[in-house]
């Protein structure tokens, strides 16, 4: 009886070349590995370890045999040193698998065994080169992205460098909010941050310190000093600056130091600065060089120098007239007694270009264009227009102080001197002053006594415009009120209400009728309604305490 056939038979017999265990201890294919990309590759960082964590799989198993082993130290690139292995590192290690199975080579087939010479199993050879095996070299990693680098000794500068500015830029915005103690302790700050960078510059040798930093910082701090009222300490950082050689002395330094000897009354150390400063001014800034002008010649008149100030301000006028200097050139002739350069000097001032009032701007426009309208009702107040106002206003004020000054410097001739300055503007760009003028006569005709003739002058505006109308009518109550003619105070000063309710004179004008009359509840309601105009009106909160103790109200 025959033996029935195993059907497992053979189930474990397997080609010699299927051996995948002893893998790992054939040096043949080490060798061959290492001559492939693969075994040419650095392991990535974070496969460490690998071999422990993945199951199964040749390579899986390869990796976890042969993996290489981190080291910290970081080589150069193209250094022999990042590289894998060297021939001769394979040939040392050539035999250097301990452990491996007796005849677990044998197991594959080999030819070129006569005449002792391997071959490699693959067709991929290095060019030139043999690598070493696995794990015979150590595997060096360059340092991740996201490792903080060292912070250099430059960088350490540039840092505190940047804290200078930023402390000199919030003591910049501290004196723009009106807050000038915490300006000045900004200020102070930075010099002293400044100094700690020049002596970490010097200690770490990383060159010369900035003189433009240093100077700036210094220049800032006595600016702070001297708008806090602190002159000698300003001067005492001014003079830092000066002495220093190897800073920049700006011309505005010496502008700075002749203004605080302005205020200390030093005049002729301020002339002398202002006078450095404007030489070492370029022409290019001609705004610069006309301010220290100005400033040279208002020194003049603090020192009594008239003259020269009159020639400083005559050059002024000639290149760039304006109202200031203008004003303060007639002034000059004024104290010195020349009549006619005096008359010429408000000459001068009638040439200067004189703004548009509101009312220009209304009529020049048409009512039927609605755009050209809103864009009118839209800039009616804003800041450009405002800003306009306040140089009309200053060029009135400068005009009819001028006229005053020639009125009344007419040999006693007054009325002569009225007259010539209102013909003057009535023949300038000026010709609607020409109406206050005419006020300010009558008002001069009053310093001298001569009522009838000022009220006869002030009578001629009742049918003027609303503004003279107002200010005629002012005036004439209270010429009316000097009088004891309490009927045609009460007439003219509700005149001046009707055309300017808003009137504070008008309305102590008004109180003082009632007053007179011993109307004390009355005359108390419009002396208080001129103080919620006017707070600062004197006349109507000194009749105001009268009439409450008049009225036995303590």
């Amino acid at each position: 009886m025959t033996d029935k056939p195993d059907s497992y038979s053979g189930f474990n017999e397997y080609n010699p070349l299927l051996d995948t265990d002893s893998l790992k201890y054939d040096t043949d294919l080490q060798q061959a590995v290492l001559k492939t990309s693969h075994g040419r590759r650095a392991p990535p960082t974070g496969l460490a370890g690998a071999g422990t964590a993945q199951k199964g799989g040749f390579f899986s198993r390869m990796k976890n045999i042969f993996g290489r082993q981190k080291t910290t130290a970081v080589p150069p690139p193209g250094t022999s040193s990042g590289r894998l292995g060297t021939a001769s590192r394979a040939a040392q290690q050539q035999n250097s698998v301990i452990g491996a199975p007796p005849g677990s080579a044998s197991r594959r087939l080999q030819t070129g065994s006569a005449t002792g010479q391997r071959r490699p199993t693959t067709a991929v050879q290095g060019a030139g080169f043999t690598t070493g095996a696995l794990g015979s070299g150590t595997t060096t990693l360059g340092p991740s992205q996201f490792e903080r680098k060292e912070e250099t000794n430059e960088d350490k500068a540039k840092k505190l460098e940047r804290t200078v500015l930023d402390l000199v830029e919030e003591s910049c915005l501290a004196y723009e909010k009106n807050d000038t103690k915490l300006a000045l302790e900004k200020s102070e700050e930075a010099m002293r941050n400044e100094k700690s960078l020049n002596r970490y510059r010097e200690e770490q040798n990383l060159g010369e310190s900035d003189l433009n930093l240093t100077g700036f910082v210094i220049l800032h701090c006595a600016n702070m000093l001297a708008k806090c009222g602190m002159n000698s300490e300003a001067m005492n950082q001014y003079n830092l600056i000066l002495k220093n050689k190897l800073l920049p002395v700006p011309s505005r330094l010496r502008i700075n130091i002749g203004n605080i000897f302005l205020r200390s009354k030093q005049y002729t150390k301020a002339l002398k600065m202002y006078r450095m400063a404007l030489d070492q001014i370029p022409e290019q800034n001609a705004d610069l060089k006309f301010k220290v002008r100005e400033n040279i010649a208002a020194t003049h008149i603090l020192m009594t120098q008239y003259a020269e100030a009159a020639q400083a301000y005559e050059s002024i006028m000639q290149e760039r007239p304006n109202y200031r200097s203008g004003l303060n050139l007639l002034l000059c002739y004024h104290t010195l007694g020349q009549r006619d350069k005096t008359r010429r000097a408000f000459s001068d001032l009638l040439k200067i270009p004189f703004l548009s009032s509101d009312d220009d701007y209304q009529a020049s426009v048409d009512k039927a264009d609605k755009h050209a309208n809103l864009v009118l009702e839209a800039t009616r107040d804003d800041r450009l227009r405002q800003f306009e106002r306040k140089r009309r206003r200053f060029a009135e004020h400068v005009i009819v102080t001028a006229a005053k000054i020639v009125g009344n410097n007419s040999d006693g001739d007054f009325v002569g001197g009225y007259e010539w300055c209102i013909e003057q503007v009535r023949n300038s760009t000026y010709l609607e002053l020409a109406s206050g003028l005419e006020i300010q006569k009558a008002i001069a005709y009053l310093r001298e006594d001569n009522f009838p003739k000022a009220i006869s002058t002030l009578k001629e505006f009742e049918k003027a415009e609303a503004k003279l109308a107002s200010a005629a009518s002012t005036n004439l109550s209270f010429l009316y009120f000097l009088e004891k003619d309490l009927n045609n105070a009460h007439k003219y000063a509700d005149l001046a209400l009707k055309t300017d309710k808003f009137n504070p004179a008008s309305l102590t004008n008004k109180g003082n009728c009632c007053y007179a009359q011993e109307d004390y509840d009355k005359a108390r309601y419009y002396y208080e309604e001129a103080l919620n105009i006017d707070a600062g009106s004197v006349e109507a909160l000194h009749n105001l305490i009268l009439t409450l103790m008049k009225s036995k109200q303590y």
